[in-house]
């Protein structure tokens, strides 16, 4: 089957990552309208999704994803998805999360000794909100799940239905939520030069790509703290080699300090420090643009705080939370390089261009969720009013100033009809500037050329605004919002309602202050000796692999130490 888009296929390695990927692909497909008479989307769907057919002659619609996992992180999930074919549920004591049908049946029909006690494996219950997907009569957006407190796995609140060579599980690792098994950057290395591993994930890949009439890149989000690092960092090696695509690479971190097996907090500490470097040595070479994220303002040597992010009240440790911000945050960046009828420097491969001038792979995400409009407020009195950044840094040790930044943003839930005044209305907004601009993105150009100096800016609006159906966590958002994601301005305290949407603006910005995050991951692992952690040593990495790599960061910090030009 082709398609005719310019499609991009995303790989998604990690725990906590596709915790992200669950709330990313629910808000996605949150947005769908499957009323033919109802408005269209300027969203080109079929830039992520791919259309099929089941088993049962049933049109499927499906992320074009590819995921990774330890064993034990599906819970109820199978590992074909829940759209083609019927597969047995994974139960509690199985080795795997499900099992295979073929297998099952030959279980079955095997004629066991009288003398062989035989245990039955009770199911994996699903929590009730998937139970709801189920039951077509459940009214889930009325419903309190309360997901805060009972999800486990990134698979209790995904929405989606996924394809059945998307997900992919590591067996030889079993996950758990309070210790790191697959812990180094090295083991991830070895995973993939397992032809069991590589030779099946490569193939799934490549008959993704071959569905495809044209493929603008890849976006690949990771762990950047565990084995996973690894394990993405030659899987980009591999997609360079055979692909020449453009790849943009999302590392992240989680925001609770898990500890690594057998091992204390400061060892821990230091086991991360190496993985990130010797993950952003690697994506120096083979990422198009690289932009780590976390809700932590530092990650290195210890976590540091919470971000605090306006309107906004979430559990600092609590993935479920944390996740959905992160995912809001690259469903928004991502609109650049998916609307219907944008220009060709709106590619995935121009969206890292423009950002990447002078070898400056390593970039940084700023988020705003709501963005910080009331709601009978026009964008040109918002902005004139605003004091302080338009949004949150979610990129961690780093702090963005305003002078001599190349940035793309992307704004969306701001109508055209919430601009300005009509001429006959306009008052003292005439004697703005701004009045001359006629669209969302043109406002925010001319906002950000006067607020930020010798800078360049691309700006890309969306009027729809983010859903924020269930599952996503509404309960993070201040009182003071209405039901659309606005500042209310009623003088009367009464009962909100549901919030189904809000506003949201989010950019990628390259500085020569980025420069400072290499250095200080640099330093941070200049100070650790790697022969005193054997586990490294155990998995493969040699001492003189890990000088190289730190030499090559330096070098790749000289980058951002150049007199900026535009």
């Amino acid at each position: 089957m082709m398609f005719k888009t310019n499609a991009v296929l995303t790989l998604q390695f990690g725990n906590f990552t596709n915790f992200i990927g669950s709330h990313w692909w629910n808000i996605q497909e949150s947005g769908f309208n499957y009323d033919d008479n109802g408005p269209t989307s300027d969203i080109d769907n079929d830039v992520f999704y791919r259309e099929g057919v089941n088993l049962n002659r049933q049109t499927t619609y499906t992320p074009r994803l590819l995921l990774v996992d330890l064993d034990g992180a599906l819970k109820h999930l199978p590992r074909e998805g829940e759209l083609y074919g019927n597969f047995k549920r994974p139960t509690k004591n199985e080795n795997t999360d499900d099992e295979d049908v073929s297998v099952k049946k030959l279980k079955d029909n095997i004629n066991w000794p009288d003398n062989v006690e035989l245990w039955e494996k009770s199911e994996i219950e699903k929590n009730s909100f998937q139970k709801d997907l189920d039951n077509p009569e459940a009214s889930i957006e009325k419903t309190n799940y309360n997901l805060v407190e009972n999800v486990e796995s990134w698979a209790d609140f995904l929405y989606a239905r996924y394809h059945p060579r998307t997900v992919n599980v590591v067996n030889n690792f079993k996950h758990s939520v309070d210790k790191q098994t697959f812990d180094t950057y090295s083991c991830g290395v070895e995973l993939w030069k397992t032809e069991q591993f590589s030779d099946d994930f490569c193939d799934k890949i490549r008959q993704y790509v071959e569905e495809c009439d044209y493929l603008q890149g890849f976006q690949t989000v990771f762990d950047c703290y565990n084995g996973f690092s690894g394990l993405a960092s030659k899987c980009l090696e591999y997609i360079n080699d055979e692909y020449t695509k453009a790849n943009f690479v999302v590392p992240v971190y989680s925001p609770k300090n898990i500890l690594f097996e057998n091992a204390d907090e400061p060892m821990s500490d230091s086991i991360r420090v190496v993985n990130s470097a010797l993950a952003f040595n690697a994506l120096t070479e083979q990422a198009s643009m690289f932009m780590p994220i976390s809700t932590q303002d530092r990650v290195w040597r210890q976590l540091g705080k919470s971000r605090e992010i306006s309107l906004v009240n979430y559990r600092s440790e609590n993935y479920y939370q944390t996740s959905a911000i992160l995912a809001a945050c690259l469903d928004t960046i991502s609109l650049r390089y998916r609307l219907k009828d944008a220009p060709a420097s709106n590619s995935l491969a121009g969206f890292c261009g423009d950002l990447t001038n002078y070898g400056r792979k390593l970039v940084a995400a700023g988020f705003a969720m709501p963005f910080q409009m009331q709601q009978d407020e026009d964008l040109i009195d918002c902005l004139d009013r605003f004091e302080g950044p338009l949004f949150t840094q979610l990129t961690p040790n780093c702090t963005i100033g305003t002078d001599y930044i190349i940035q793309s943003m992307c704004v969306r839930g701001i109508p055209n009809n919430r601009l300005k005044r009509p001429l006959a209305m306009a008052k003292k907004q005439m004697r703005m500037a701004a009045y001359k601009c006629d669209s969302v993105s043109e406002m925010f150009q001319l906002y950000l050329q006067c607020s930020h100096h010798a800078s360049l800016a691309h700006v890309s609006s969306l009027s729809a605004p983010m859903p924020t159906r269930v599952p996503f966590p509404c309960e993070i958002f201040n009182e003071s919002l209405n039901n659309m994601g606005f500042i209310s301005t009623a003088t009367e305290s009464v009962p909100r309602e549901k919030i189904i949407s809000v506003p949201t603006l989010a950019t990628v910005q390259c500085s020569s202050e980025l420069g400072n995050t290499v250095d200080t991951l640099h330093r941070e692992a200049k100070r650790i000796k790697i022969a005193k952690l054997h586990r490294f040593k155990m998995s493969g990495l040699e001492e003189e692999e890990y000088v190289d790599a730190l030499e090559n960061l330096l070098l790749f910090k000289d980058n951002y130490d150049d007199n900026f030009e535009l």
